[in-house]
């Protein structure tokens, strides 16, 4: 099943992509795609044997998450499904914004619940939303549009005003890392449960010496 899942999971988010990439300028720009492409990437890892850490696959979730969380506040709680309008890169956003980020959780919680976060994780997952961070601050003069998130505009808000959004970014993601690592010990409760009650094979019995089954043993010589 959840290899079958995780096939799905690459379809849907190569068919978003591919829907932005024919769609807007630069989409590698964004961190739409770019966590979507991260989530192929880790699919096919775990596809192919490897990846099976549960810190590498919170920081895959976490990302997707946020991405679809995000979307869904600064379109002022829109009906996700009023993007299925015919419109390809409307569509494109729907698949990478919502589809996906359903399809992490569920694998978040279905499968490999045996690999139990660490209660820090969160903290580590974030050493790719700050890359990222710092690329958009850094990077945007040199993109088709001055800063690619109007929330983060540096020249009208001012130096402090950027450290505050970030911070509130940063806080967000911890956040949300910190439910994601409480769901998952939720979710894999019933398996630590299952676990001490296992069946066990009853111990051989060996059976008893001849005298032991009598009352009195054998006389001595």
């Amino acid at each position: 099943m959840r290899v079958l899942w995780r096939v799905l999971t690459m379809l849907v988010a190569g068919a978003g992509i591919g829907c932005l990439a024919v769609t807007i300028g630069r989409p590698w720009a964004y961190f739409t795609v770019q966590s979507n492409t991260i989530l192929v990437l880790y699919c096919c890892l775990r596809l192919c044997g490897g990846g099976r850490s549960a810190t590498v696959k919170g920081a895959v979730v976490l990302y997707l998450v946020v991405t679809g969380v995000t979307n869904f506040v600064t379109r002022g709680g829109a009906n996700p499904l009023a993007l299925l309008d015919g419109d390809v890169k409307h569509l494109g956003d729907f698949l990478l914004h919502y589809v996906t980020p359903v399809l992490a959780v569920v694998d978040w919680l279905a499968f490999d619940r045996d690999l139990r976060p660490r209660w820090s994780a969160p903290f580590a997952w974030l050493a790719y939303p700050v890359a990222y961070g710092i690329f958009v601050l850094t990077a945007a003069p040199f993109m088709l549009k001055r800063y690619i998130y109007p929330v983060i505009p540096r020249d009208r808000l001012g130096p402090a005003l950027v450290v505050v959004v970030v911070l509130a970014v940063i806080a967000i993601f911890v956040i949300v890392g910190y439910l994601l690592v409480a769901l998952h010990r939720l979710a894999a409760e019933p398996v630590e449960r299952a676990r001490p009650g296992q069946w066990q094979p009853p111990e051989p019995q060996h059976e008893p010496p001849a005298w032991g089954r009598n009352s009195t043993p054998p006389p001595s010589s």
